[in-house]
């Protein structure tokens, strides 16, 4: 059993223009380094409530986009 974590793929995006979502995507706190997936099952948010996803409404919310990574796994084979 390896213990390796997956090689992240980090990813640029503007929030002007929103926020990117995909099963494959996840969203990465620098402030309390809590990482969410991008559309998770219930709403999430970090510990330090930088990053909020709110799924009722289907909104992201991010305070501090400057503490703010967004990267993708690897699909699985």
């Amino acid at each position: 059993m390896s213990n390796k974590q997956p090689e992240r793929t980090y990813h640029t995006f503007n929030p002007a223009n929103g926020y990117p979502a995909g099963t494959n995507l996840l969203y990465e706190c620098l402030k309390c380094g809590k990482v969410i997936p991008s559309m998770p099952k219930d709403s999430e948010h970090c510990q330090c409530r930088n990053i909020m996803i709110d799924t009722d409404y289907g909104r992201i919310k991010i305070q501090d986009h400057a503490q703010v990574k967004l990267f993708s796994l690897p699909q699985p084979k």
